[in-house]
């Protein structure tokens, strides 16, 4: 195990954990001493992580569930508290994204779909966790939501929407929870290479994603990590979102020109955006 123990014995759900921005959190927070609890639908990617982390640290509990299922989310906390007896962090990572436009046929299908996972998956754990950590007095929740979660992006207005309605949902619980022990922060990632849109053809991507470097899971594992420890209420990275936010503030028009803007080469390599490389398909982990 790492020297490092900013967490050392602090029981961490987190969820979306087989793969991604949740599989690298989970090995981070293990490596700096939590017990950790992995949950996704899928035992046998759970087994695999829970068998990366077993190295660095043996205390890792592995939950397969669906979250959108609010019985077995009941289970897997009723699991974890039987186990462990607390749950001092949960970090609401787990989600599905599908690209496309409104007038597409299958839009409000997919939206659905979205809103199943992202958003009443992340309500259904939260509100399952609540009663846990009220009764010990303490608790950090750490919700994921997007870039787009501020500002939407063209083919993206499904998953905007569920990334919005967790923003909405986060402030809304953040502000209930004062002085109750239990801090509620977000983070808001730009661009991440996740397995996340693996399932869409590159020429799909929504237009502003085909002109961006995106971050690494590592990145925002770290940033997850910080969050925590430091109670910052609202993480967004890289910094150039918050110049896209600032336009959006100032005109609607103004932040969907710099949108569009993002899609072309001299100003996102200007701003930082575009590295060089973009977002690949068929990532492993």
């Amino acid at each position: 195990m790492s020297n490092k123990s900013r967490f050392k014995d602090k029981v961490v759900v987190i969820t979306g954990a087989s793969s991604g921005i949740g599989r690298e959190t989970a090995i981070e927070f293990a490596r700096e001493g939590a017990k950790t609890v992995l949950v996704s639908r899928s035992r046998e990617k759970l087994d695999k992580v829970a068998e990366e982390i077993r190295a660095l640290n043996p205390n890792v509990l592995v939950v397969p569930t669906d979250i959108s299922s609010p019985e077995q989310v009941s289970n897997m906390v009723s699991d974890v508290v039987s186990h462990y007896g607390s749950i001092d962090v949960l970090f609401n990572n787990a989600g599905s994204s599908y690209v496309g436009r409104v007038e597409d046929d299958n839009f409000a299908e997919n939206a659905k779909k979205m809103m199943d996972a992202d958003y009443f998956g992340t309500v259904n754990v939260t509100t399952e966790v609540l009663p846990i950590m009220k009764r010990q007095g303490s608790g950090y929740i750490m919700n994921m939501s997007s870039v787009v979660g501020k500002k939407a992006f063209p083919h993206f207005g499904g998953y905007s929407a569920a990334m919005h309605a967790i923003s909405g949902f986060n402030d809304a619980l953040r502000q209930e929870m004062r002085g109750s022990g239990i801090n509620v922060s977000i983070i808001h990632p730009a661009l991440t290479q996740t397995p996340l849109l693996d399932n869409v053809k590159p020429e799909d991507m929504p237009p502003p994603f085909r002109r961006l470097t995106p971050i690494s899971v590592e990145t925002v594992a770290k940033a997850v990590l910080d969050g925590v420890e430091h109670n910052r209420a609202r993480i967004i990275l890289p910094f150039q979102p918050r110049l896209l936010f600032l336009s959006d503030l100032i005109s609607a028009r103004l932040g969907d020109l710099t949108v569009r803007l993002l899609q072309n080469k001299v100003f996102s390599t200007l701003l930082g955006t575009y590295r060089g490389s973009l977002y690949h398909h068929g990532v492993s982990q």
